[in-house]
């Protein structure tokens, strides 16, 4: 990378818009910039009014660019809603000589691609399972063994197209221009799990303003993933109707007093809240029992999610809550008993990386970028194949050049 290179990373939240500049060197890498508004047009991970969105993409860029003292024309950004669909598929070749080159993989990768896809949707990743070479599998690294015939199993995740197109547009508004676009929670993981914790096994649940994403790792590889549509915002509303009070009330509420149990010191207590300009008294368990009974309910759709990934198997997982939410009083130990496994709080595994932002809330901010990083030191074998419009020969060639005009 010689002096460096800069690459930007832009997350699209439905509770924040952020957007991080950092300069990477072959030992190291550096935030040079970061940018956060308030999140606009932007619903449960889908983008529903382009102008606003837009807007927002834009004024949180310049915030970064900024700092950075750089100007910023391209960025690799992040997807993740409901429509997300993860499948398997397998691909198989005849060896074109007696041992297995980086040609047979690409050949096998390829024939895995040839999938059926609803026309409403294009494949953003495909990443590899194992490979099998005559009938032997679990292998993951096959080159330079010998075998007559080579195989894959990968795992595939595919999007709304609209979806994609939707982001490119408000970056095209915003003057930007997209390199890829990156499933949330891939990012996430590479900020957050170990490699250890990916190789023994691995959940992850990132829980953001509007969906909560939850995807698991086994033996070093991506196994599967899910969305489900509840975040944070939901647990605003919630306290917002259950206590008749205003949207941006209750959303400081739930930062200031929001806990997922009951603590004793909670029962009798009361606090004043404003609404409609007047101000009233009500007890602060009032608040946890809305908030916990929401807590409840998604983190049973989380094991229901998990249960019903392909592959999986209960085990001793190594469970790790990242995400805004995730700081949320008592939510950690709610999860770890219905998951009855051991649950840790994910914060950025970067290396020299700033304080201010390692925690849960920019897992996938920082992510994106970490994400991107890897992959360039390890010559893409991590993803060695993306198919779709983004394709990874197109998102690596701009990858590691210079990003921006100083």
């Amino acid at each position: 990378m010689g002096e460096g290179s800069y690459i930007t990373a832009l997350d699209i939240g439905t509770s924040k818009i952020a957007a991080i500049v950092a300069r990477v060197t072959d030992s190291s890498m550096e935030v040079m910039g970061l940018g956060m508004v308030p999140s606009s047009g932007v619903r449960k991970g889908v983008i529903v009014d382009l102008d606003s969105a837009a807007a927002a993409i834009k004024e949180a860029v310049n915030k970064a660019q900024s700092l950075a003292g750089i100007q910023i024309r391209e960025v690799c950004t992040g997807l993740s809603d409901g429509h997300i669909k993860c499948f398997r598929s397998t691909g198989a070749v005849v060896l074109s000589a007696d041992v297995v080159s980086q040609r047979d993989i690409d050949k096998v990768m390829e024939t895995a691609g040839t999938v059926y896809v609803p026309l409403d949707k294009e494949i953003m990743h495909m990443l590899p399972m194992e490979y099998v070479v005559d009938g032997e599998g679990q292998i993951y690294n096959p080159i330079g063994m010998s075998g007559l015939r080579l195989e894959v199993n990968v795992q595939v995740v595919a999007a709304a197209s609209n979806s994609i197109r939707n982001i490119e547009k408000c970056c095209e508004m915003a003057g930007l221009k997209i390199t890829d676009v990156i499933f949330n929670p891939l990012a996430s993981a590479a900020a957050v799990l170990s490699d250890d914790e990916k190789n023994y096994g691995a959940i992850l649940i990132d829980i953001g303003g509007g969906t909560t994403d939850i995807a698991l790792y086994k033996n070093g590889v991506f196994m599967g993933a899910a969305v489900i549509d509840i975040g944070g915002n939901q647990f605003t509303n919630d306290i917002a109707v259950g206590l008749r009070l205003p949207v941006y009330e209750a959303e400081r509420l739930k930062k200031a007093y929001g806990m997922a149990t009951f603590p004793d010191e909670y029962f009798g207590e009361e606090i004043t809240v404003t609404a409609n300009m007047e101000e009233r008294r009500i007890s602060k368990s009032f608040i946890t029992e809305i908030i916990k009974a929401r807590s409840e309910e998604l983190a049973a759709l989380i094991k229901d999610s998990i249960l019903a990934i392909p592959g999986f198997s209960w085990q001793p997982w190594s469970v790790v809550l990242t995400g805004a939410v995730s700081e949320l009083k008592g939510l950690e130990a709610l999860i770890s008993g219905v998951l009855d496994l051991p649950v840790r709080l994910g914060v950025c595994q970067w290396p020299g990386i700033n304080d201010n932002i390692r925690g849960p809330m920019y897992s996938t901010t920082v992510g994106l970028i970490s994400y991107a990083r890897k992959r360039f030191d390890e010559g893409g074998s991590e993803e060695p194949f993306t198919a779709g419009q983004h394709s990874m020969s197109k998102w690596f060639k701009g990858l590691v050049g210079k990003f921006f005009n100083r």
